[in-house]
């Protein structure tokens, strides 16, 4: 047999032929030497690497970019929601202030205000309306429960009113009539 111009005849006296358990010893111990020393520089070279001054400062430098944008994806995720939290405050206060309008009324007369409250949003009850007079100016606050999708929601109302007279604040005058609280605030 001739492979490579290979006679096994010349070779007769070869050490390793005639000893073929020993050739199998051998050749492993030499693979697992060889696989050892590959494994003993790489980790060699990893180490060496890992432990170098500019690799650790190349890492912290991009770990500390990584948290300053994970710092500024979460702040602009909380200025997201504070602008949706804000757009749905200024919905609800112009819808407020719409249905204020819906449930006060203020008429002038000849010799006073007349401020007309509908009580239905306050429970119906006028004891939840407060009236402070200060000066030439008057507060409202009110405030009652509405059942809104099985939860309880409250509803506060606060306006203060300023008046281009004087007013008599002694003279104030609350009135119910039906489902209606008139507050008559005379002036000089």
């Amino acid at each position: 047999m001739e492979d490579n111009n290979y006679k096994h005849e010349e070779f007769d006296d070869c050490f390793l032929c005639k000893h073929p358990a020993l050739r199998y010893i051998l050749t492993g111990l030499l693979i697992f030497l060889g696989a050892f020393a590959a494994f003993y520089v790489v980790s060699d070279w990893h180490f060496k690497r890992m432990l170098d001054p500019a690799f650790q400062m190349r890492r912290m430098d991009r770990a500390v970019m990584q948290r300053e944008r994970n710092f500024d994806k979460m702040e602009r995720k909380a200025l997201k929601q504070q602008e949706w939290l804000d757009k749905k405050a200024f919905k609800m206060q112009r819808n407020l202030e719409r249905n204020a309008a819906q449930f006060i009324h203020v008429e002038k007369a000849d010799d006073a205000y007349k401020i007309i409250i509908d009580l239905k949003p306050f429970d119906n009850d006028e004891k939840n309306v407060e009236i402070r007079p200060d000066g030439n100016t008057l507060t409202i606050k009110a405030a009652g429960e509405r059942n809104v999708r099985n939860k309880k929601a409250i509803i506060r109302y606060s306006q203060t009113f300023a008046f281009g007279e004087d007013i008599d604040s002694a003279n104030i005058t609350k009135v119910r009539e039906g489902d209606n609280y008139i507050i008559t605030v005379p002036f000089d």
